[in-house]
């Protein structure tokens, strides 16, 4: 966090010592359990849930994968309506909306029995709920705030630690709540949430404001003036932009890709479906080690050549997945990709404050979002039409490995950028103020 001692406009001095000690840190806290209540209430409880979503909505298996998908995709979507809303209103208001909507979604569902309103739910309620409460403004929460070890602060609050604990809690409940109680369950924490977001300020300069405003009358409370947003063309034709929409698709595309063919991948290689499901749970399980670790490089490296270095080590060491290997090579292998795909979004997030600025921080990272959304969703079924027509995973291995060549070619560019001032980008009108 920028710790100098500014001076409101009433020309009092501003007592910095208590907001540099305290605030910063209950934000980032914040900002933790708001990211891991979005994501890992879902996305940890749906694994386990899958079987009982199939009997209470008599679905099909492609029918309740479409479910989680379609969070995915509204989540997609909605990042850059996200990015432009943070810039225009408060953080807190942004993240109370995704709470109640997320619980509201959960709320619904033990009261229909139609396939229809399973997917409505989690493409209208519970989707854009995650992408409001969720990354995108945890992560904007974090840039306003710190400066200083910022990718290690980012780090700490991208931890997926929900992930892997909601699903201990869940199997342990669905026997003793059932299934329509869990899910009501589920929508009670995300309410719970709430009181804890309300405490939330944009920026210390927010925090200053409201402080000012509690010990002094309205008309000497200093206004806190909201940045323009640059325009979406201006954007686009960021130098940095392409590049990183195109190395950071790869990568993460090769990550859901991962999720969902690693299993069948290693059964087909003659291990056994016990092996291969501890295999990618050690995997999941790293992405925590991963996010600390590369957010702990980002700071004291170039971010951009740490993402680059990334897709690299992601290129050999996923070759090991087509080659003859032993069991403990495997688990290596599960430990370094876990890692490199956990830490990825860590890293993307200060490359982006770094080459576009923090002020326009929230708005790029929205539209990037959006733009990764088509490799996001085509590697994985284009590596499971390859594996069918090739008959094998070596041909779409292969793709996924060269995907990392591009990607480091890509962050070499923009590592270049990175080491350059923020340039300013043309920016569109706005009059809104905190």
């Amino acid at each position: 966090m920028d710790r100098s001692s500014d001076t409101p406009p009433t020309g009092k001095p501003t007592p910095v010592r208590e907001p540099a000690r305290h605030p910063a840190t209950l934000m980032a806290i914040i900002a933790f359990l708001a990211h891991n209540a979005a994501v890992g209430l879902c996305y940890g409880s749906f694994g386990v849930l899958v079987m009982e979503f199939e009997r209470h909505f008599s679905a099909g298996r492609a029918q309740t994968s479409l479910a989680f998908s379609l969070v995915v995709l509204a989540s997609g979507l909605m990042a850059p309506f996200v990015g432009a809303l943070l810039g225009r209103t408060h953080i807190r208001t942004v993240m109370i909306s995704g709470a109640l909507l997320a619980s509201a979604g959960f709320f619904c569902l033990p009261f229909t029995q139609h396939p229809s309103a399973m997917l409505a739910c989690f493409a209208l309620l519970i989707g854009p709920g995650i992408s409001l409460l969720g990354l995108l403004p945890a992560v904007t929460l974090v840039n306003n705030w710190f400066s200083h070890r910022q990718g290690l602060v980012l780090g700490l609050v991208m931890m997926p630690v929900a992930v892997t604990v909601v699903p201990l809690i869940v199997v342990k409940l669905l026997p003793i709540l059932g299934f329509e109680t869990l899910l009501q369950g589920i929508g009670l924490v995300y309410l719970a949430v709430i009181p804890i977001l309300l405490m939330v300020k944009d920026s210390p300069e927010h925090w200053q404001a409201s402080k000012w405003h509690s010990g002094n009358s309205e008309a000497d409370t200093p206004t806190v003036v909201k940045p323009q947003r640059p325009s979406v063309s201006a954007v686009l034709w960021h130098p940095a932009f392409l590049p990183l929409v195109i190395a950071t698709g790869l990568m993460m595309g090769a990550g859901v890709a991962k999720n969902t063919h690693m299993v069948p991948l290693l059964v087909e290689g003659q291990w056994s479906m016990e092996q291969a499901t501890l295999l990618l749970a050690v995997s999941g399980g790293c992405a925590v080690l991963g996010s600390l670790l590369l957010g702990w490089l980002a700071d004291r490296h170039n971010a951009a050549a740490v993402i680059a270095f990334n897709a690299l080590l992601q290129s050999v060491v996923w070759l090991i997945l087509i080659t003859p290997a032993s069991f403990a090579l495997l688990l290596l292998d599960a430990v370094l990709i876990g890692m490199c795909i956990g830490g990825l979004s860590t890293a993307k997030a200060v490359v982006v404050s770094r080459v576009f600025g923090r002020s326009q921080f929230a708005f790029v990272s929205g539209l990037m979002g959006f733009c990764t959304l088509p490799l996001l969703f085509t590697l994985s079924p284009l590596m499971g039409l390859l594996r069918q027509t090739s008959g094998g995973y070596t041909l779409p291995i292969s793709l996924i490995i060269g995907g990392f060549f591009v990607a480091a070619a890509c962050m070499w560019l923009v590592s270049r950028l990175e080491q350059q001032a923020p340039q300013p980008l043309s920016t569109e009108p706005s009059s809104a103020t905190v």
